[in-house]
């Protein structure tokens, strides 16, 4: 499948591994960028990769997810 662009979603998790102290985990999914979101993306890597977004609007990758 090929695509037009990536969007891509990073963790906000801070872990503390990183330089800047975040998380290098990244979320994409190779669909069309028109008529997708960054909802969208949000939705397909919370339905099959497990990623979640916190209340406060952070997206959390799921090593960092609490069962």
């Amino acid at each position: 499948m090929s695509a037009d662009a990536y969007l891509v979603i990073r963790c906000d998790e801070t872990d503390g591994t990183q330089i800047d102290g975040r998380c290098a985990s990244e979320g994409t999914w190779p669909v069309r960028h028109d008529p997708h979101t960054h909802r969208e993306l949000r939705r397909l890597l919370k339905t099959h990769r497990g990623w979640r977004r916190t209340r406060d609007g952070r997206d959390i990758c799921p090593d960092h997810t609490t069962p």
